[in-house]
């Protein structure tokens, strides 16, 4: 496990968090967290599956599609229905409105409401969920996409691969520079649209293939990575601080992509003073259990707006109520039904492996 990174998916979890409850609202702290959970995502994908897809074959990819499906939907499901009561509160479905509900739930549902540019299809129901739509379709593509980054040796031509991205990120940086926030398709187009955020996924595959090929040759002292990462953090502070006086779409649009592909490569070696501050057991289980609380975070806000309670108690409420929901969700329904779909797929595959006449067992595969 790398246990510091995973530490560092609870505070981009609070960062949304404290976006949605307009804290530090000068701030994009919510665009900036879920940039950074894009660029882990594409990370971890790397560092734990880049060995099972050398070769593509049909058992080791559904075996893949299984594990990601096992992780997310159970919880997407689950907020989905929480949110439905509040839907219909809003809506008050009859008529055409009944069959606009029923369009949208079919959508998320099926987790393809990023593809629809219609605002109302990614934010009724639990509106971070968009991110899973997008998440979904990195999870997808994620087989196909690190075998052609494997057989391009971008771990081999270290900085041909980080000048080529650079570039692209030039690109899509000026791009989003020119972003008009009251244009709803322009909005759409380059922060919800899959395609859009394929980039940060890719990008941290590219650096979870070079970590993986370089980990072993780094020899520095402990001192040095704690200076490294203490500069990544205060890099991140101060980009922070400066964004306030760009343009929203420079900001949403990538800024903190390059600090969040520095952070990540480094804290990976877990090698600095920060590093092993993070990797307390406490904070790695904030951690594990950042993605019920990233989901359940929002609905939690929305239903306590009914109450009109006064700004600080309700953002503190917000907040134990979503970590305690969070910590229930994860430990009673998240991770058993996680590992009842995922490992009851593997034990059904070592069936048809043993009828097959194939007796080679089904690896484990850690994720």
């Amino acid at each position: 496990m790398l246990k510091s990174l995973t530490s560092f998916r609870f505070i981009a979890a609070f960062m949304v968090f404290l976006f949605h409850v307009n804290v530090l609202s000068n701030y994009q702290l919510g665009a900036a967290g879920v940039s950074f959970f894009f660029v882990l995502s594409g990370f971890i994908m790397a560092y734990t599956y880049h060995s099972k897809f050398v070769k593509l074959d049909k058992v080791t990819i559904k075996k893949y599609y299984f594990a990601r499906f096992a992780k997310i939907y159970p919880v997407h499901i689950l907020t989905f229905l929480i949110s439905m009561p509040l839907v219909i509160l809003y809506f008050h479905p009859a008529g055409l409105y009944l069959v606009k509900l029923t369009f949208m739930s079919i959508i998320n549902l099926l987790l393809v409401q990023s593809f629809i540019p219609s605002q109302g299809t990614y934010f009724n129901f639990n509106g971070v969920s968009w991110t899973l739509s997008v998440e979904m379709f990195f999870y997808l593509t994620f087989p196909f996409l690190i075998s052609v980054l494997m057989r391009l040796g971008v771990n081999k031509h270290i900085f041909k691969s980080l000048g080529t991205a650079f570039i692209i990120w030039i690109i899509l940086f000026t791009l989003n520079i020119k972003l008009d926030e009251n244009n709803h398709l322009h909005v759409w187009l380059l922060h919800i649209f899959p395609l859009a955020r394929l980039f940060e996924f890719g990008i941290g595959a590219v650096l979870g293939l070079i970590f993986i090929s370089k980990r072993d040759d780094v020899n520095i002292s402990k001192f040095v990575f704690s200076l490294l990462e203490s500069f990544c953090v205060i890099s991140f502070i101060g980009l922070l601080l400066l964004s306030v006086n760009l343009d929203v779409g420079a900001v949403r649009g990538g800024l903190f992509i390059p600090i969040w592909c520095m952070l990540i490569f480094t804290f990976s070696f877990q090698a600095g003073i920060i590093s092993n501050v993070l990797s307390h057991k406490f904070l790695i289980y904030l951690g594990e259990i950042s993605f019920s609380f990233y989901m359940i975070h929002q609905l939690v806000i929305r239903y306590l707006d009914f109450f009109q309670l006064e700004n600080m108690l309700k953002i503190l409420l917000c907040f134990f109520i979503s970590l305690f929901l969070a910590a229930v969700m994860y430990q009673f329904y998240e991770e058993p039904l996680r590992k009842k779909i995922r490992f009851g797929f593997q034990r059904s595959m070592k069936g048809i492996n043993h009828l097959s006449g194939d007796t080679a067992p089904v690896k484990k595969v850690n994720s």
